[in-house]
């Protein structure tokens, strides 16, 4: 069970950090239906600063997966080892 726990938790890193790189710069950030509430969010939301922010947030996410499947990878090389 643990290890479909670890899988999912690095899936699920992978995929948020896609998410929050990518999403930025399309027009799904452009598009967003609560710009309309707030035109003071709609000018924050859309400067250059906060779309590299949200997207360095997203990098940091992916390296993160990373880490966690070097750590997985590395305790089943540690499981998997046959006694002498």
């Amino acid at each position: 069970m643990n290890r479909i726990l670890a899988i999912a938790f690095i899936l699920f890193c992978f995929e948020i950090g896609l998410f929050l790189m990518f999403a930025p710069w399309s027009s799904l950030w452009d598009n967003n239906f609560l710009f309309a509430f707030s035109p003071g969010f709609k000018a924050f939301a859309l400067s250059n600063f906060t779309r590299g922010a949200v997207s360095g947030l997203g990098f940091v996410d992916c390296v993160l997966g990373l880490s966690e499947l070097h750590r997985f990878w590395k305790s089943l090389r540690l499981f998997d080892r046959t006694p002498e």
